[in-house]
């Protein structure tokens, strides 16, 4: 999730565990700590492109990193800091909590976590929230902004609401993600379509409108399904993308495009835009102009050029005119997905 959100989250959480020992201040120390998995950022600058993909949300976010980093970060605080005023299991307890949720919270999204990291590298993702939601962030930063006002009962009331109110819309998100991975799934098995891998995600900002994207012999299949919007529909529409293997033909051993196919767990196309070969995650969404587009003409929230250099991989960035037509259009499937297309 954003950083905003781990933040207020290991505040809120910080504060539940600690409000009566440390007051106030343990909303900056949750806030301090929940980001700390985050901070494997801070070696980019020594990382090339391929070495930063396959370092963001591997071993600071693995189990190996929540039972060691909680151990050292508890024993430095209560040995330095709060040893006169929290006992060392309610510290160690806090600070595994807070570390703990903020793995949790990142596994929920499609981006994929390293859960066991470094022996594994395969990306634990389940998909029922986006990486960003203000729905489920804004309850939190409510919540400690009551606890940052009064320290009182007050204050413990809000945050705990915030947590409650958070903790209930991941529920949903669940519950919501359950029913829609189940009506894609559905409909697929009774059109006899042979499917491989899938994966039902959540669009942005949002965990009432569902997109599946279906790995078969063809290609891919991509389709939408809005929790509120759907009900009239007899079936859902699903797109066909064909991956292009043909266009990385010449850069078929490099390592850039290795560790492309990799993040992308094989959900992944091939295009050629402007005489250069891109290459996209087809988990994160597609930038659309109109809902009937054709495939060939969408661009992708996550996306590389592909060059002869195998150590170099450069993000292709979308314009805001792109991205102002794809809300355009997923806001059009979120409210009625079979009213006429425009």
């Amino acid at each position: 999730m954003d950083s905003i959100t781990q933040a207020s989250l290991g505040a809120a959480v910080a504060y539940a565990s600690w409000h009566r020992q440390l007051g106030k201040p343990a909303l900056l120390w949750g806030a301090v700590i929940g980001t700390i998995p985050d901070l494997d950022v801070l070696l980019y600058p020594v990382l090339d492109d391929i070495q930063r993909l396959y370092w963001h949300r591997g071993e600071s976010h693995s189990f190996a990193f929540t039972v060691i980093a909680s151990f050292l970060i508890s024993w430095l605080l209560w040995k330095k800091r709060w040893k006169d005023n929290i006992t060392f299991y309610r510290v160690i307890t806090g600070v595994f909590i807070v570390i703990v949720t903020h793995i949790t919270i990142d596994y929920f999204n499609v981006y994929g976590t390293q859960l066991l990291a470094p022996f594994s590298r395969y990306g634990f993702a389940h998909g029922n929230m986006f990486i960003i939601d203000p729905l489920y962030t804004l309850p939190l930063l409510a919540g400690i902004f009551l606890a940052g006002i009064d320290t009182g009962k007050f204050g413990w009331k809000g945050n705990t609401a915030g947590l409650i109110i958070s903790s209930l819309y991941v529920l949903f998100s669940m519950v919501s993600h359950t029913y829609a991975d189940y009506t894609f799934k559905q409909q697929l098995e009774e059109n006899k379509v042979v499917v491989f891998d899938s994966i039902t995600g959540a669009t942005p900002m949002n965990t009432l409108l569902w997109r599946h994207i279906a790995r078969t012999d063809e290609g891919i299949l991509i389709g939408y399904f809005s929790i509120i919007g759907n009900h009239p529909c007899e079936e859902i529409s699903f797109d066909l993308v064909k991956r292009n293997d043909s266009l990385l033909a010449p850069f078929k051993d490099q390592r850039n495009v290795k560790a492309v196919k990799w993040f992308s767990q094989g959900f992944w196309v091939a295009q050629m835009q402007n005489d250069v070969v891109t290459l996209s995650d087809l988990r994160f969404g597609e930038f659309r102009s109109r809902v009937n587009a054709p495939s060939d003409e969408w661009r992708y929230i996550f996306s590389w050029k592909i060059s002869e250099d195998p150590d170099i991989l450069t993000r292709n960035s979308p314009s805001i005119r792109d991205s102002k037509a794809a809300i355009a259009v997923l806001w059009r499937r979120l409210i009625g997905a079979c009213l006429p297309y425009l």
